[in-house]
């Protein structure tokens, strides 16, 4: 129960330190973008280069997945007091969701691909290379 209690502790500082690191470098170099999806790009590129380990983080993004909801509730209540600008401004909003969601995908996928097939030539390249 403790190793739990331990493990979901310093999958949550992972993720802050990743959240942080990404504030820090948007700070120094001076560039618009969203930290949380720069600590995301970050987190997966240790991820995938093993430098971070599933296991450390697992069980604390399995609690932020599952609790998504409660992070939600600030969101709607924004909607609800500012639904006559969202109202007026609905054709750019619009516009802009569904361009950038699917530049999402679109990126996403690519990500993976690639990702993909990195780990599967690293892992060729090891049982082949002796």
């Amino acid at each position: 129960m403790i190793n739990k209690i331990l493990n979901f502790i310093l999958g949550i500082i992972i993720l802050f330190l990743f959240y942080f690191l990404s504030v820090g470098i948007l700070h120094l170099v001076h560039i618009q973008f969203p930290p949380t999806i720069l600590g995301l790009i970050l987190l997966a590129i240790a991820l995938i280069t093993g430098i971070i380990k599933e296991d450390w983080v697992k069980s604390a993004a399995e609690w932020l997945i599952n609790n998504m909801a409660m992070f939600l509730l600030p969101f709607i209540a924004g909607l609800v007091a500012y639904q006559s600008m969202i109202l007026k401004n609905l054709i750019p909003i619009l516009l802009v969701i569904f361009l950038t969601t699917t530049a999402i995908i679109v990126l996403t996928g690519l990500f993976i691909e690639y990702g993909t097939a990195f780990i599967r030539l690293r892992h060729w390249r090891k049982n082949h290379h002796d």
